[in-house]
């Protein structure tokens, strides 16, 4: 389903290449003008944001596990995030595949009471913190002491990162945690030797709602008056020196939505909004170098399929589901002949009028948002 803003852009763009095809036809030859140079192509790259099981057939020659920790509220801002260090392998160049084995289980009795965010950051050399995962938390009612659940995702494009000693950060959005009863996190990076057909060359972090959230929860606000999401502090513009030794890019979107805003999709004629932004679709565009791409982000996910647990379980979400790693979504950057160079970006999303005044409004519609570059060199 495409959203209603893509739908018009979709004709737009049929009349203006109409439009250009009877130029061009009218023109004489040697009144034409030079071609525009060949435009930057973005998208999506079909890869499962996460495993339900191992997809590797090989053993590892490398794990590294962290010790389980105890989800409880660590605090607002990074700041108050629950740091740990792993020893990891101090040469990552024999390695062509580094998985991370995201063990979710329990403290003491049973799992905490409620579906609350969990991030996982590494940190590079220059002190900066990129997430490497998210995971939403199950319902723990219907568990008992003895319960766990196990996800694969594959952080290969992490590599550079995940080598000697590496410190982590851990945040957690919930207060359901008591002296015998919690959420638990387990990371285990699993690293298979083998022959790179690519090797990350850049990382650049393009947005991260985490370190400046506006809404108490490490997300942006969407839709409240004087707090804009497309504001340049948050989803606006930006500009990318992309390193010559980069000959491919792709992104790493990380959006989900939370709150239960009763506020108008202002382009949705008609229609009736379904607490957002947790429970309702959106759909995100790309501006590259001043040209809207064709390719659309679509924020939602279907939980017909989730495994049985208390609580609203079933519901689909803005690209979560409760008690499982969130749906990252993964999309290429197609250079001209020229290469990259200097280049901007801007994502942006449907047109939303809060019901909220206040940014951090009990309830707010907003996105926790987290958007990486990443570049190889083949």
């Amino acid at each position: 389903m495409l959203g209603y803003s893509v739908m018009k852009r979709r004709i737009l763009f049929a009349v203006v290449a109409f439009s250009a095809l009877m130029v061009c036809s009218c023109t004489k030859d040697n009144e034409r003008t030079p071609e525009p140079p060949a435009p930057y192509k973005v998208r999506q790259i079909v890869r499962a944001p996460f495993y339900f099981e191992n997809p590797e057939t090989r053993t590892p020659d490398v794990s590294v596990a962290s010790e389980e920790h105890r989800l409880s509220f660590f605090g607002w801002g990074e700041a108050s995030d629950k740091a740990f260090t792993m020893q990891l392998p101090d040469d990552v160049s024999s390695y062509n595949r580094v998985l991370l084995e995201y063990r979710m289980g329990t403290w003491e009795k049973m799992p905490g009471e409620w579906d609350n965010t969990t991030m996982l950051f590494v940190e590079n050399k220059d002190g900066e913190r990129f997430e490497i995962a998210r995971a939403i938390t199950p319902y723990g009612n219907s568990f008992g002491q003895y319960w766990k659940k196990i996800f694969w995702l594959d952080v290969t494009e992490f590599l550079p990162m995940l080598q000697g000693e590496t410190k982590f950060y851990l945040y957690y959005g919930g207060w359901d945690a008591t002296d015998n009863r919690a959420h638990t996190v387990t990371a285990t990076f699993h690293y298979y030797k083998g022959k790179r057909t690519r090797n990350t060359v850049f990382v650049h972090k393009l947005y991260d709602s985490s370190r400046d959230g506006n809404s108490g929860y490490r997300a942006w606000c969407y839709g409240v008056q004087g707090y804009d999401i497309e504001d340049e502090s948050r989803l606006g513009l930006r500009t990318i020196e992309v390193p010559e030794e980069v000959k491919s890019l792709e992104l790493r979107v990380a959006i989900t939505g939370h709150g239960h805003d009763q506020g108008t999709f202002v382009e949705r004629t008609g229609y009736r909004t379904k607490n957002a932004a947790e429970f309702d679709e959106n759909f995100y565009e790309f501006v590259v170098n001043g040209e809207l791409q064709e390719a659309v982000g679509h924020i939602f996910y279907d939980n017909s399929t989730n495994y049985k647990q208390a609580g609203t379980y079933l519901y689909d979400r803005a690209n979560w589901a409760p008690g499982n790693p969130i749906n990252v979504q993964y999309w290429s950057i197609e250079a001209p002949a020229e290469g990259y160079g200097t280049m901007t970006l801007d994502i942006n999303l449907e047109r939303f009028e809060s019901k909220m005044t206040a940014p951090n409004a009990e309830g707010v519609a907003q996105y926790i948002t987290e958007i990486f570059l990443f570049g190889f060199d083949k």
